[in-house]
């Protein structure tokens, strides 16, 4: 095992977050219930991609 290197660290760092991930599938399993889960999985996971947009600045 060894110390990354600048350029590696480079290529790990452009996957989303945690948090635009799982407000993608929060949003997915929303809409696979009714409309009240609908609306609370928009809510949620809406949430949770602004989250993740103001993480990874």
């Amino acid at each position: 095992m060894h110390e990354l290197s600048e350029d590696e660290i480079e290529q790990v760092t452009g996957g989303m977050s945690d948090f635009t991930a799982g407000g993608m599938a929060v949003i997915g399993l929303g809409f696979a219930g009714g409309p009240a889960t609908a609306a609370f999985g928009l809510l949620v996971g809406g949430s949770m991609l602004i989250v993740g947009h103001y993480q990874q600045e």
